[in-house]
């Protein structure tokens, strides 16, 4: 991750710093690195305290040094941290809770979708709560799928309004 973040850098090449499970390996120097080096950076809130706590700055010190960080709270929503401003996510309605596994994934292509776009951060974070939505609501890490259609249809009836 090292090597990799730093060639993106070096090249110039926008990236999403998102530690995950790897973070245990990284010193708070090496992740201030990574803030350093990345454009966006995208954690759960236990990572986000985590990242605190190791680097020794707060969420908007951490959020400063970067075009926008993104930080998830489960069925709670996700907050983007962007130029001095929060703006509030909230989740995307769902027909039930079925497994949990891969929702981040699912919530960081929405992300992606979004930023490769050139999408608004109020329309990303929606998309990205939208897609941890459906995924939530499937068994298994990567066994669902949707239409265009039907996702239109969901992201006007959780947040009544359409992409």
């Amino acid at each position: 991750m090292i090597q990799h973040a730093q060639q993106f850098a070096e090249a110039g090449i926008p990236f999403i710093f998102d530690p995950g499970q790897g973070m245990p390996m990284f010193s708070g120097d090496d992740l201030l690195t990574f803030l350093e080096q990345a454009t966006w950076a995208a954690f759960n809130d236990y990572e986000a305290q985590l990242m605190q706590e190791r680097t020794g700055k707060s969420i908007q010190a951490m959020a400063d040094m970067l075009d926008a960080m993104i930080v998830t709270k489960g069925g709670k929503g996700s907050v983007i941290y962007h130029k001095q401003n929060s703006i509030e996510i909230p989740t995307a309605e769902t027909s039930s809770v079925t497994d949990p596994t891969g929702c981040g994934d699912a919530f960081r292509a929405g992300l992606l979708y979004g930023l490769m776009n050139d999408m608004d951060w109020e329309t990303t974070g929606r998309i990205a709560s939208l897609m941890g939505a459906i995924k939530i609501e499937q068994p298994g890490t990567q066994n669902h799928s949707v239409s265009k259609e039907e996702f239109d249809s969901r992201f006007t009836a959780s947040f009544g309004r359409s992409i």
